[in-house]
């Protein structure tokens, strides 16, 4: 990340929590609007020109934690793929995004839905640890059984 330099005539859209983020141009139609929300609070960072973003006003209705799994599952991703125009370089166009509608569960099931995801993945990432502590082990003592 760089510093950014902002003069006194220049408009700069900061982010905020919950904003969402897609990426507008990739060389491949897989990679354009890949999705992220921004779940940080005490940094200011500031939306540059290869991407858009959405800020979120119903924030009674959308729970920005389980925005964060819904745009970056392939459910999701199909959703975006067909708005990738462009033969050599794909360009996702605001105005078509814009028009799409997709459902949501109550607040309440967002939250359990995130709740539960989170502990899918922290639960994933314990078992990736032990799996890489176990592969250490076993070259270990491979290791020293032929001495």
């Amino acid at each position: 990340m760089d510093y950014v330099v902002i003069g006194d005539n220049e408009k700069q859209n900061t982010l905020l929590y919950g904003d969402l983020l897609f990426t507008l141009s990739s060389e491949t139609p897989d990679e354009v609007g890949i999705g992220a929300v921004y779940l940080g609070e005490s940094d200011k960072y500031y939306l540059n020109s290869f991407c858009f973003g959405l800020h979120m006003t119903a924030t009674n209705k959308v729970y920005s934690p389980y925005l964060a799994y819904l745009v970056s599952n392939s459910v999701f991703r199909k959703f975006i793929y067909p708005l990738a125009q462009g033969s050599t370089r794909f360009n996702l166009q605001k105005n078509d995004f814009m028009k799409k509608k997709f459902s949501l569960p109550t607040f309440e099931n967002q939250k359990e839905i995130a709740r539960t995801l989170n502990a899918l993945s922290s639960k994933l990432e314990t078992e990736r640890k032990l799996l890489l502590n176990y592969q250490e082990q076993k070259q270990y003592l491979l290791g020293s059984m032929f001495i």
